[in-house]
């Protein structure tokens, strides 16, 4: 693998890494969204009754998976900035002993 070189552009991770919070902030509204809104069983009618029963529990399957995605974006967002972070690092570290033993 000499003479192969890897380029990774960390502005543009670290913009992926902003979508990404976007993202999440989107899923967060919604979670908030799924807490406000709910109907009472009156709004079923007396023939439907045995729906909120049934849809109760697949409310709050709904509302943990939207919890669980956005800490998972929460989490990929800060992992694709310490990535650009320490990519830059590294880079920055190996220009200057390049530049030392080059020059110095």
């Amino acid at each position: 693998m000499s003479g192969d070189a890897m380029e990774l552009p960390s502005d543009a991770v670290l913009g992926h890494a902003r979508s990404v919070d976007r993202i999440a902030d989107d899923v967060q509204q919604a979670r908030a969204a799924v807490r406000e809104v709910s109907m009472g069983t009156q709004a079923y009618g007396q023939l439907c009754q045995f729906l909120p029963a049934l849809l109760s529990p697949l409310f709050s399957l709904a509302a943990g998976s939207l919890h669980d995605t956005e800490d998972a974006l929460r989490e990929t967002s800060l992992k694709l900035r310490a990535v650009a972070r320490e990519t830059t690092q590294t880079d920055d570290a190996a220009a200057a002993h390049t530049i030392t033993s080059t020059y110095g």
